[in-house]
């Protein structure tokens, strides 16, 4: 499974780079990601149109039709048109939403946007997670979007992860470290 993982990763890398430098050198990267953005909505949104992305029993050639009668209601980039036509021709149809979210990550990154993932245990309030945002955005002073997760296993506090780098202040890590200092005494 982990190295099936590492090959999607890959596979999503390499296209979406080559997307975006093709996107960049003829100045339309936000055109783009407008049509990317409008592609993977309908993929989150239409259980069936995901499926049927997704589906190894349609052809590529079926899909890219379906595909292709859905953004004529759009004014889709020919850059974007040709991407896709590049995806189904290299039967990476069921890669698309992949290749769509690391486009949007190495956009993200190249105007200096900051990711972070902030778990609870309970769902925040919108105060306490501006006052999350703004205490971080302090600290890193970068334009930061945050992910907000709910796991009840934390028991309270937080755990944030900007990148690698990961603080853990939830309950069940101090309970943990508590029990393993009792254990050593």
């Amino acid at each position: 499974m982990a190295s099936q993982q590492s090959s999607t990763d890959l596979i999503a890398d390499r296209y979406a780079s080559a997307l975006y430098e093709l996107s960049s050198e003829n100045k339309c990267v936000d055109k783009v990601l407008n049509d990317l953005i409008n592609i993977q909505e309908l993929i989150k949104q239409n259980k069936d149109f995901n499926l049927l992305i997704k589906s190894p029993l349609i052809s590529s050639k079926e899909k890219l039709v379906i595909l292709k009668k859905i953004l004529s209601k759009y004014e889709v980039n020919s850059l974007t048109s040709n991407f896709i036509n590049t995806v189904s021709t290299n039967k990476r149809m069921n890669f698309l939403s992949s290749i769509i979210s690391r486009y949007n990550s190495i956009n993200s990154e190249k105007r200096g946007d900051v990711f972070a993932d902030v778990t609870s245990a309970d769902i925040l309030t919108t105060d306490q997670k501006n006052k999350i945002n703004n205490k971080l955005s302090l600290i890193l002073g970068k334009k930061l979007s945050l992910n907000f997760k709910v796991d009840k296993k934390i028991i309270g506090g937080l755990i944030v992860k900007v990148g690698s780098i990961m603080i853990d202040s939830s309950l069940s890590s101090k309970i943990k470290k508590l029990s393993i200092s009792m254990g050593e005494s």
